[in-house]
């Protein structure tokens, strides 16, 4: 049987670090890219000895630095970014760079790579203030905040070179 190659970006991250641990348990081999700006490498020091993870360290808006780690990959798990609605009011080209940037530069890696699925953490803050609780997926979109409309923007990315260049791609709105 062939292991599933995955990426998880963001992967030493709290969520990130979690997915790995799943998808290692399942026997898929993992590449982390993360370049540790939030994430801790402690999140992943219980698999140190596991051959079916690698770890890049690196920025995925650096194009170049990370479109190697694309090629025979299956699925890519999107989690890497900047989070933090007043720190983006602070550095709004922060998370431009990090949450469009990135998204664009990953989502190019991932076509030139032949990867055959795309699954992107969005976030439900794309919403703005919440009208309706629970907030269904047909509420209107209305970001608030830079962080907020650089996850939108992301989430369109993905969308759009999903449709342009027929890969298969999910998001999924996070709630906290």
């Amino acid at each position: 049987m062939t292991s599933i190659n995955t990426i998880v970006t963001g992967g030493a991250g709290f969520i990130g670090s979690h997915l790995v641990d799943l998808l290692l348990g399942k026997g898929y081999r993992v590449t982390v890219i993360d370049n540790f700006s939030t994430g801790r490498s402690k999140n992943l020091d219980h698999h140190s000895n596991n051959q079916q993870l690698s770890v890049l360290n690196a920025d995925i808006a650096d194009y170049a630095a990370i479109e190697d780690a694309f090629q025979g990959v299956d699925w890519v798990f999107h989690l890497a970014g900047l989070a933090d609605i007043v720190a983006s009011i602070e550095r709004p080209l922060d998370y431009h760079h990090s949450n469009v940037e990135g998204t664009a530069s990953l989502m190019e890696a991932a076509r030139r790579g032949g990867v055959k699925r795309v699954i992107y953490a969005a976030s439900s803050s794309c919403y703005g203030l919440a009208e309706v609780v629970p907030t269904p997926e047909t509420a209107s979109i209305k970001p608030a905040y830079p962080y907020a409309h650089s996850k939108w923007v992301g989430e369109q990315h993905v969308f759009h070179w999903g449709q342009v260049y027929d890969i298969p791609c999910v998001s999924l709105r996070l709630f906290n």
